[in-house]
């Protein structure tokens, strides 16, 4: 499978050893038959339980160094730091029925912001676009 697309149980699969063995990253794409590059691009960063102080969004431990570390950063607005210098994170995104990942706080998390995103662009354009128009009809009566 060096290469190719995976499948969701595959995916998860990653996930698991990547982040509940101690198995090195070289040892886990053997076993699953993939390289280390599509491992890589397979791992989810993994919840922290701590809110980015910056956005309030929850923070995640990127890699497994990084959670050996106490290192945390932000998907959302890109702040890193300490756990230290993060608040808990109080999860309160509504669930979500269909599982994408094995970390489905990011996931919901994420899906949130682009929707919130995606309104607020097409409102805005709607918005401007009627300005646009009404001063058009404004000019052309004087």
């Amino acid at each position: 499978m060096v290469g190719a697309t995976t499948d969701q149980e595959t995916d998860l699969r990653a996930n698991e050893l990547y982040w509940s063995s101690d198995r090195s990253v070289n040892q886990i794409a053997e076993e699953l038959n993939l390289s280390k590059g599509v491992l890589y691009g397979l791992i989810q960063p993994r919840p922290a339980a701590l809110a980015c102080p910056a956005c309030s969004a929850e923070l995640v431990h990127s890699n497994r160094t990084a959670l050996d570390r106490g290192l945390v950063d932000c998907p959302s607005c890109g702040w890193e730091g300490a756990e230290e210098e993060a608040d808990p994170y109080e999860d309160d995104l509504p669930d979500v029925t269909e599982v994408r990942s094995p970390w489905t706080a990011v996931d919901r998390l994420r899906a949130a912001c682009e929707g919130t995103w995606t309104r607020t662009a097409v409102g805005g354009a709607l918005l401007g676009a009627a300005a646009g128009l009404g001063f058009v009809m404004w000019k052309r009566r004087r």
